[in-house]
């Protein structure tokens, strides 16, 4: 038997009325959804899904909404249900987003933004009960998230709610011992009669790669890579998940032998703008993962959507290496992204400046000249290269971390003068007897940095995985 499905996350829906004034008369927002453009990016995805011959069924993991508002939920419900009326097969749930506990906007008559209430949970989940849960044929414990629904005879869905481990910490999810229970007793009937089980959740089990758990340290599952083992030796070997905007596809493989494979997919509103389609063959023994690059020439937007929507996530974080050095109040306004206090910023102006000037001017002459004794090359090697800025391939690290497949190749001069740099980086450290594992979160510095250069895993957009 053959099976297919679209994995869909993170779409980040934001009605247009919640725009005082034209929204399209407004410059793009610095932001890492599109949110503007949410409504033709999400209508485009389901034209597509739609026009597939082979199958018009749909999981959507979370964040729904990009602000939970009564607008936003209302529309996306009719488009929905319009999708469904087409002979669409939506299998959705709700996530943090969609009832937020951070201060939400609207965009008012001056193109500002400006306050706005969001939707209470016990309202908003309610109303995804019919592209979701009352299409299944149980639900946990009465959980109004977490239910199981037969996508096509012979394979199962499980949609995975979760609880927060401290009641006071809103970033410490995990599967409550009950519900493992609950689940592991449907692994064993899948077993029996034949079927194949799929799981989806919002957050990733595990997090994309370490500077990701670095820069966004609580946005995982507590003791994921002990969850997905568990998962693996009980028969269910795939789950699909969102919230990090990060595509990725990682392994795990339990003490028994068993593979798991935690599948996360970019926002279809973030950048890059994607969602995957999934083809189960049971005859084949396969699972095969297809990447579908978003884009929505109907918008005009004088460029792709990718690079359009990279320009106004990236494009703020990219001047702040200009503005280090020449704007110190601009480089103070964007702590929020480097983690740094603006009193602390602005007292030391004159060692911001230093730094900034410092980091603009580094080449990759200087770098190589740093690391020589490490990067193992001649300077003819490396000559093209050696005027070149890094500050631009710093960035292009940054984008390669959310759309995957990092790809400067191990023998290239770039990949060995910056690993060069990293290992002569922890030599200096060890002698100065820092413990860079612990600042590091049990890291070198060497594990953070090199899945940043090449993927040396799974092809993060295609692959073909055995079931079992």
């Amino acid at each position: 038997m053959k099976f297919a499905f679209y994995h869909v996350t993170d779409t980040h829906f934001f009605s247009k009325k919640n725009f005082a004034c034209d929204p399209w008369s407004l410059p793009q927002w610095p932001e890492q959804t599109s949110f503007r453009e949410s409504e033709e990016i999400l209508k485009k995805a389901l034209e597509i899904i739609l026009n597939d011959d082979e199958t018009s069924t749909a999981i959507f993991t979370g964040d729904m909404t990009n602000h939970g508002d009564e607008y936003s939920h209302n529309e996306l419900v009719e488009i929905l249900k319009d999708f469904e009326s087409k002979g669409g097969r939506p299998f959705a749930f709700t996530d943090t987003h969609d009832y937020p506990t951070f201060e939400i906007f609207r965009i008012d008559e001056n193109g500002n933004k400006a306050p706005k209430e969001h939707l209470p949970r016990n309202r908003v989940v309610p109303m995804y009960y019919p592209f979701g849960r009352d299409k299944g044929f149980d639900t946990f414990n009465g959980d109004d998230t977490t239910y199981i629904a037969e996508l096509f005879p012979g394979l199962w869905y499980i949609a995975l709610g979760y609880r927060f481990t401290a009641e006071d910490n809103e970033h410490s999810p995990d599967f409550s011992p009950e519900l493992m229970e609950w689940v592991k007793g449907y692994a064993e009937k899948a077993k029996e009669q034949g079927a194949v089980i799929v799981c989806g959740t919002h957050w990733p089990l595990v997090a994309p790669s370490p500077a990701y758990e670095l820069l966004g340290k609580g946005n995982t599952f507590v003791d994921g890579e002990k969850r997905a083992k568990e998962f693996a030796d009980m028969g269910i070997h795939f789950l699909f998940s969102g919230h990090t905007h990060i595509q990725r596809m990682l392994e795990f493989e339990s003490e028994k032998g068993n593979k798991f494979y935690n599948v996360q997919t970019s926002a279809l509103a973030g950048y890059p703008p994607k969602m995957r389609k999934v083809t189960i063959d049971t005859e084949e023994n396969t699972l095969t993962v297809r990447t579908i690059d978003m884009e929505v020439p109907e918008l005009n937007l004088g460029m792709p959507l990718a690079e359009y929507i990279r320009q106004g996530f990236l494009g703020i974080i990219e001047k702040i290496p200009y503005n280090m050095e020449h704007d110190i109040e601009a480089f103070a306004n964007t702590e929020g992204g480097i983690s740094l206090p603006q009193d602390l910023i602005l007292k030391h102006p004159h060692i911001v400046s230093y730094l900034g000037k410092k980091l603009n001017s580094l080449t990759y002459g200087k770098m190589a000249s740093f690391s020589k004794k490490y990067h193992g090359m001649k300077p003819e090697e490396y000559a093209h290269l050696k005027d070149e800025k890094v500050v631009p391939f710093l960035f292009r690290l940054v984008a390669t971390l959310y759309r995957g497949n990092a790809d400067v190749a191990p023998e290239s001069p770039e990949y060995k003068i910056t690993v060069g740099v990293v290992k002569k980086a922890e030599k200096i450290l060890k002698a100065l007897k820092i413990d860079t594992k612990k600042l590091l979160c049990g890291f070198t510095l060497f594990e953070v940095i090199e899945p940043l250069l090449y993927n040396s895993g799974l092809d993060d957009d295609n692959v073909t995985l055995r079931l079992k």
